[in-house]
């Protein structure tokens, strides 16, 4: 017999009742919600298509031997001295008594409340760069924009992508910030959150600037055409390309900023320790949303899961092009030279 088991048996008969009745409340919350319930967490909607628990098992069964890139299975961080400080500056908060609470996240907050919350967070942290293009903010470039941008050198270009990317990295931050499941956790865990998850999330808001219609993106108050986005090095073209394809077929989906919220909070959370209850809930909420859109959700669910899974794998192979172009120019380790929060996400743990 085990020894929780033996733990079990010890319990009085009011503490398994407990127990149990806590098992049965958790059983019947997934059935009303039309989720198969299983400890492990497993997902499936009503017509029984399994997402499973989070889209890595997805990837696990249909996408392992097509993956053109390195295999997107989460990247194990090591603890270096200093590292994540630049992170934890901006991510992480303590509580009032210096510590990092971790209650039962997401129990007691209905589906309403939650969505509510996630909503307003993500329309604060993202108003700005999301309304540029709507605001008349963002104007197109001129002849000689274009020409700038095209004789830019492929450690200039870096620089550039790594500065508007750290722009949206901190706006992200700042979404966190707002996330009750994310603050109540250990800073260590949510370093480790935003490194597994925060290239997803920039390509997410990154769809969010873009148009499909003129294949071109709003980044810093000018719109840029997708085919500025060049490179002579054949990986990197590659990389280009399936980046583009990825924001391009999110843009297509047209979501809401609601499901865009409720989708960036459950990829953020989707590893945490913060317990499958809230992820579950997270993406009952997202299916929800979706229904009142476009009715029976379960193709557009499951092209979501697609999505991020193509984006892990991008995920890590923006880390081996970062180290790849740092052995070519030396003088991208430097300080200064490319943003510190850049660097310390996606600089591979030695």
């Amino acid at each position: 017999m085990s020894r929780d088991a033996v733990k079990f048996g010890r319990m009085s008969k009011k503490q398994r009742e407990k127990v149990e009745d806590e098992v049965r409340m958790h059983k019947q919350m997934a059935e009303v919600n039309g989720i198969s319930y299983s400890p492990y967490g497993e997902y499936s909607p009503p017509n029984q298509t399994v997402y499973a628990n989070g889209y890595d098992a997805v990837y696990a069964t249909t996408y392992a031997n097509t993956a053109a890139y390195a295999a997107a299975a989460p990247v194990s961080y090591t603890s270096v001295p200093g590292q994540g400080y630049a992170i934890a500056q901006q991510a992480a908060v303590p509580a009032p008594n210096g510590g990092y609470p971790r209650p039962n996240i997401g129990a007691s907050q209905s589906d309403e409340d939650l969505i509510r919350s996630i909503t307003t967070a993500f329309d604060s942290a993202h108003s700005a760069s999301l309304r540029a293009r709507e605001r008349g903010l963002a104007q197109p470039l001129d002849s000689y924009g274009e020409h700038r941008y095209r004789i830019m050198s492929r450690l200039d270009a870096w620089k550039k992508f790594a500065h508007e990317l750290t722009r949206v990295i901190q706006s992200i931050i700042e979404f966190a910030k707002m996330v009750d499941g994310f603050m109540q956790l250990g800073q260590e865990e949510q370093i480790a959150l935003l490194k597994g998850g925060v290239f997803e999330l920039a390509t997410i808001v990154l769809s969010q600037q873009y148009d499909p219609e003129t294949t071109s993106i709003a980044v810093d108050r000018e719109i840029l055409p997708a085919s500025l986005f060049q490179s002579n090095d054949q990986a990197e073209m590659q990389f280009i390309i399936a980046m583009h394809s990825c924001i391009h077929e999110f843009a297509q989906l047209q979501l809401t900023p609601t499901e865009t919220a409720l989708l960036s909070t459950w990829i953020l959370l989707d590893r945490s320790s913060s317990g499958q209850y809230i992820v579950e809930q997270l993406r009952h909420c997202l299916q929800q949303e979706l229904s009142s859109r476009v009715g029976d959700c379960t193709a557009l669910m499951q092209r979501l899961c697609d999505l991020m899974i193509r984006l892990r794998s991008l995920a890590q192979e923006h880390m081996r092009l970062l180290s790849q172009l740092g052995m070519i120019y030396p003088q991208a380790n430097e300080r200064g030279t490319l943003p510190d929060l850049y660097k310390e996400l996606f600089t591979p743990s030695a």
